[in-house]
């Protein structure tokens, strides 16, 4: 069989297609282009078969991809080929779209500011509680409402005989107004239970603002690092190929080996790999960040302003303090405790008889023998709803108690929730920050430090090539370590302040 290349075990031999560089212009005498070339798809054929076919020698240089792409394996061609195959596809992907963002108001720049002023215009679950909260106040005022009086009308006393209203002094025309009037006590209730239930819609808003304020920063500091992500994956490939280039070159003379070639050139496909994930990973976070802020699922978002945020942090027992004292989740839970007391009291008080006073008015036409010669006639009464069945008005303030029982089960147990939360992301907001210092102020200018050292060493043939690539996958890891910690900062915060319920920076 035919050797399609150099051994990989041979370190030491010159290669077979070695020759002095020549100028870019020139070429070897004899030599022909591949347009020259009767059938250009069956001599490449033949090259890869190892056949001698007309138009090929062997002994003569090929450009340097083409000699590194020969002597690969099949599997790592095909995914070089194919990466570079791409690019333009991803370049593509990553472009913007002007027109929609400058319909939707969106700035060039996407700061936290505009993200958050337009989630609290447009958010639909924000408009969905400010709709229920305005609804829970328009409950009030009928609560603690009477009745509507009830009015009659009543043909009185008419003989079958004529239907003459004339015909006896006892036949009018009846008029008549009642109200109901609730035991004293239920209706002040009512209207304290509606109130109590209005001021929870309003906490509830308030909390489902800072909540949301928590989703916008997590998803707008996700798509910044989604963006710094692919920037610092898109500068590390032009360093790579630089140092590819190196490595080319100094094979080509006879100062390096293959196996270099080979691990940067894989090296550099696994970058280009990951920057399939990096253009996923911004279309994946813009996708977050719209739904938020109600944009339509086409449009594209710009990058961010920079992540990095110094607020200091506050100790977890001022934290602790404010949730006690400022928490909306806390307050609509006692405002719902508060209305389950007040629904209690209802429903005792509806054991109790209510009462229908009511007023008639009898017109009259005067008759012969009318002891009071045609005058009308007034009434008055009163109706005793009379509650006999106690089961039933027993079981209703039991429900209520129940009810008021689980209310206050409800407020531990979110109370309980709120404190473990509110530790576990102050743990988180701690990590991050004790991240952004080591790897900000520690790990990214030593990695820097030991690329360049490594990378002067290299092109005096004093350092081992895998080091260089070592410690240029070393600054990566580091600079998207500092994205990541200032992002995950962010978010550690913003969910902090949702859970306190007051903002801190």
């Amino acid at each position: 069989m035919a050797d399609d290349g150099p051994s990989v075990g041979r370190h030491h031999d010159r290669p077979a297609f070695h020759r002095t560089p020549r100028s870019p212009r020139a070429r070897a005498p004899g030599r022909r282009d591949e347009d020259s070339i009767p059938n250009p798809a069956l001599h490449r054929r033949g090259r890869r078969r190892g056949h001698r076919l007309p138009g090929w020698r062997p002994g003569l240089r090929p450009r340097s991809l083409c000699v590194v792409l020969r002597i690969m394996k099949p599997s790592i061609r095909r995914l070089i080929i194919l990466s570079i195959a791409t690019l333009p596809l991803l370049a593509s992907a990553g472009e913007r779209a002007p027109e929609a963002a400058a319909a939707e108001g969106i700035p060039e720049v996407l700061t936290l500011s505009w993200c958050l002023e337009r989630a609290r215009q447009a958010n639909p679950a924000l408009e969905q509680d400010a709709a229920s909260a305005a609804a829970a106040k328009e409950r009030i005022a009928p609560a603690g409402a009477l009745d509507d009086p009830r009015f009659s009308y009543e043909a009185s006393n008419i003989p079958t005989g004529d239907f003459d209203f004339a015909s006896t002094p006892l036949s009018g025309n009846q008029l008549g107004f009642k109200q109901k009037f609730p035991f004293p006590g239920v209706l002040g209730n009512r209207e304290a239970a509606a109130r109590a239930a209005a001021k929870a819609a309003d906490w509830q808003l308030e909390d489902r603002q800072l909540r949301i304020a928590a989703a916008v920063e997590r998803a707008w500091a996700e798509l910044g690092f989604a963006h710094r992500a692919l920037a610092i994956t898109d500068r590390n490939i032009d360093l790579l190929r630089q140092l590819t280039r190196i490595a080319e070159t100094k094979y080509s003379v006879g100062r390096g080996l293959q196996q270099d070639v080979l691990r940067a050139q894989v090296e550099l496909t696994r970058l280009l790999n990951e920057r399939l994930s990096r253009v996923a990973s911004v279309e994946r976070a813009e996708a977050s960040l719209a739904a938020l802020l109600d944009l339509p699922p086409e449009t594209r978002l710009p990058d961010t302003t920079d992540l990095a945020d110094d607020a200091p942090l506050p100790t977890l027992t001022e934290l602790v303090e404010r949730l006690e004292e400022r928490s909306p989740l806390l307050k609509r839970l006692r405002e719902r405790i508060e209305e389950a007391d007040r629904l209690e009291r209802v429903a005792r008080l509806e054991g109790y008889p209510d009462f229908d006073l009511g007023v008639g008015y009898r017109i009259r036409r005067s008759v012969p023998g009318d002891p009071v010669d045609g005058d009308d006639f007034v009434s008055a009464g009163i109706t005793i709803r009379l509650p006999i069945d106690r089961r039933k008005w027993q079981a209703r303030v039991a429900e209520r108690q129940a009810l008021a029982r689980r209310a206050r089960a409800d407020y531990r147990n979110a109370h309980a929730a709120l404190l473990n939360s509110l530790r576990s992301r102050f743990a988180s907001l701690r990590q991050a920050d004790s991240e952004v210092d080591l790897v900000g102020d520690g790990l990214i200018p030593q990695a820097r430090q030991s690329l360049e050292s490594t990378r002067s060493g290299y092109e005096v043939d004093k350092v081992d090539f895998l080091d260089l690539i070592d410690s240029q996958v070393s600054l990566l890891e580091a600079e998207l370590r500092l994205e990541r910690a200032w992002a995950d900062r962010r978010a550690a915060f913003s969910a902090v302040e949702a859970a306190v319920g007051e903002t801190l920076r």
